[in-house]
């Protein structure tokens, strides 16, 4: 028994050895790149020293796509906006359609109760469990919800809308707002401290978490903004961001060689101590070295993109501190917390596996394990949402496969199993190729050792709002959502003809190995299904009739350019004064998402636009605009 004891230990070392060679094989010390470790503190943790109190898990207090019930398991599939009830195996027992979209869930396990974000419709759906799926009532909401969390109490339901960037408190029992803050541009998911005294809301591209105290359910003071990146600089004043404010000067944040952004904090979560947790990832647009290596973006021969952990401590005498670990994971997106031992569970969207972290709230964190849920998933699984049951066990949604994965940490054998696909795609297998494609990280195809990816720098095929030092040039990073198609030709000076092309040509800006003509495609298919953001709701007609008016007229002939379905002529124009090159003419749909502007982001707003406040001019005869000429235009820009 000893001897086959030993064995077992011998090979179970064994694979756990191997495990870490071929992760970190994928980073292996090159020419260029140095290695990643699996997780690293890189500067002193913020945790308290004393252990935190074993609570009972309190799972609505941050919305995810999965949340567990009974045995199974709720999940949302936003490809076919289906709302899907499973088994303990994963199977499905009963689905219910929410719209097309929709992002996340809550649930309301007293009074079995879920609440479910209809990010197309507009609403929140609130779900009856108590036999089954039943559809009991909607709740109105501003444009584009995305992130849901209830407050302890369970009588305030907050809710984060994209694109009209705000938060707002809800009355659960009747659906009556409340409260609404507005936020900076990106807000994603929302989560509520176990006390209920604040709330912390992420972004794409904001590089700070909104903290918002709370009393009773309701807003107690000014959010507080706090840089989840202590090395880059605060990102546009952040306290001031609100529909009141106005960028009216460059980005010189775009070109500071060396400075660092926080981006693509899709997901926060509250642990123990009230800390807060944001997985991100750090972007280096233009490094301090520059050495113009082939296919370096960012202009350096380090990384331009590294992945990220931040855990910001509770206000004490004024202050968070903030502590940063760097992780192998790619694309870091969804969180869960075991409250039982205190125990993080972090997801790579981008590379199909799990870091888990022991002692996180304190200053002894370290790292447990990392758990691939790759396995039996094609093209991949791109885990998203995570949730615990009662009994600890990890339940993974896998939003590629549709799969949910059941991982108990704590069996080393028979820890791992996943389900059936839920639901059928609603997608091509050329785009369910050009997809997984467009996510995966660590795929030297793609990029100098695997280290970016296309969603990187296009998360949700939006844009970072970062301007990047590519070959020479500073050029900001294009929204790519519903401009693709028709739009040709491509890049800012129009030098790709075909969309084919200037995918593997980018391809080869960021030092991959190269892609085939099927893969090309393949991520072609995708992009070109790819819908444009959300415009933000607009209640001045008036202003926008007129801002169409002004934007189609004679003086400013902005119509002769930016015409057809893709606000596009797909003609290229020599404005000699400001540029070497031609410069392509770019759609405009989705504008209100896409700062900043012109070619190389020195336009931080569309009002630093139309005040030519960039390094481009020429374009029309802005100079004639009036103030109020300038409102109407804006209100209008923001419908496209």
């Amino acid at each position: 028994m000893r001897a086959r004891t030993g064995l077992f230990f011998t090979f179970l070392g064994l694979g756990i050895g191997l495990f870490a060679a071929r992760a970190d094989s994928e980073f292996a010390p090159g020419p260029q790149f140095r290695s990643i470790p699996s997780f690293k503190l890189l500067n002193q943790p913020v945790g308290n020293k004393t252990p935190p109190a074993r609570t009972k898990r309190q799972p609505g207090l941050a919305g995810s796509s999965i949340a567990a019930f009974g045995d199974g398991a709720l999940v949302v599939e936003p490809d076919t906006g289906t709302l899907i009830l499973t088994d303990k195996a994963g199977a499905k027992v009963q689905a219910l359609s929410i719209g097309a979209g929709a992002s996340q869930l809550v649930v309301d396990s007293k009074s079995k109760l879920a609440y479910v974000a209809d990010r197309n419709g507009d609403r929140i759906v609130v779900v009856s469990l108590a036999k089954g799926l039943t559809k009991r009532r909607t709740i109105a909401t501003n444009t584009e919800p995305y992130g849901v969390a209830l407050t302890p109490d369970r009588k305030t339901l907050l809710v984060t809308a994209v694109a009209d960037r705000t938060l707002t408190g809800y009355r659960a029992r009747d659906g009556k707002q409340m409260w609404s803050i507005d936020l900076p541009p990106e807000p994603r998911g929302v989560a509520v401290s176990p006390d209920g005294k604040e709330a912390s809301v992420g972004f794409l591209t904001t590089g700070a978490i909104a903290r918002v105290p709370l009393r009773n359910g309701r807003k107690d003071g000014t959010p507080r903004y706090v840089n989840i990146e202590r090395q880059g600089p605060v990102v546009n004043r952040v306290r001031r961001f609100g529909t009141n404010l106005q960028l009216l000067g460059r980005l010189p944040s775009t070109k500071g060689a060396g400075r660092v952004f926080a981006r693509n904090a899709f997901s926060v979560v509250y642990v123990g101590h009230r800390m807060t947790v944001v997985p991100h990832q750090q972007s280096t647009p233009v490094q301090a070295t520059i050495s113009e290596n082939r296919g370096s973006y960012g202009g350096g021969a380090s990384p331009p993109i590294e992945h990220r952990i931040a855990f910001v401590a509770r206000r004490v005498e004024g202050r968070e501190p903030v502590a940063v670990a760097q992780i192998n994971l790619h694309q870091p997106r969804g969180a869960a917390y075991d409250s039982k031992l205190d125990r993080l569970f972090v997801s790579g969207y981008g590379s199909d596996d799990i870091l888990i972290l022991n002692n996180v709230s304190q200053p002894t964190i370290k790292l447990r394990s990392i758990v691939s849920v790759a396995i039996g998933h094609k093209p991949g699984c791109g885990p998203t949402g995570m949730a615990l049951n009662d009994d600890g066990v990890l339940l993974v949604h896998c939003s590629l496969s549709r799969r949910v994965v059941r991982y108990n940490p704590n069996k080393w054998v028979n820890g791992y199993k996943s389900g059936p696909a839920l639901v059928a795609s609603p997608l091509s297998a050329l785009q369910e190729k050009g997809r997984n494609m467009f996510r995966k990280g660590k795929d030297f195809r793609m990029s100098t050792r695997g280290a970016m990816a296309c969603e990187s720098c296009h998360p949700e095929a939006r844009t970072d709002g970062l301007s990047w030092r590519i070959q020479g040039n500073t050029l900001q990073t294009p929204l790519l959502g519903g401009r693709v198609a028709g739009t040709h030709p491509f890049k800012w000076d129009g030098g790709d003809k075909t969309l084919d092309i200037s995918l593997r040509s980018t391809v080869t800006r960021l030092g991959g190995r190269g892609i085939t003509t099927n893969d090309a495609k393949a991520l072609a298919a995708f992009l070109t299904s790819t819908k444009p953001p959300r415009s933000p709701k607009q209640n001045n007609k008036y202003a926008i009739a007129r801002g169409k008016a002004l934007f189609r007229s004679k003086t400013l002939k902005c119509a002769s350019c930016h015409s057809g379905t893709k606000l596009t002529n797909q003609k290229s124009y020599d404005l000699a004064a400001d540029m070497k090159k031609k410069v392509d003419t770019p759609s405009l749909l989705g504008l209100a998402s896409s700062a900043p502007y012109y070619h190389d982001g020195s336009a931080a707003s569309l009002r630093a636009l139309l005040l030519e406040n960039g390094t481009i001019h020429g374009m029309g005869k802005l100079k004639s605009l009036t103030s109020r000429n300038i409102d109407d235009l804006i209100a209008y820009l923001k419908t496209l």
